[in-house]
């Protein structure tokens, strides 16, 4: 039992840590990107969509766990 526990409590700090982390991350590398190029890119438009997606998730995920 306590390693249903134990991954459950992995999945969360997964949930609440790692991917709003990681959306910043490919938010901050695409505008990086778009400053040397000087424009928006398929990169830079495929990485903010990540984004954007990673964020999506992690709101949806707020509203379930209330």
């Amino acid at each position: 039992m306590p390693f249903l526990l134990a991954t459950s409590l992995r999945r969360w700090i997964l949930m609440s840590v790692a991917v709003p982390v990681g959306a910043a991350v490919l938010r901050k590398v695409a505008r990086s990107i778009e400053t040397r190029k000087g424009g928006s890119t398929a990169v830079t438009r495929g990485l903010t969509k990540a984004a954007d997606t990673a964020q999506r998730s992690r709101r949806k995920e707020r509203r379930r766990g209330r």
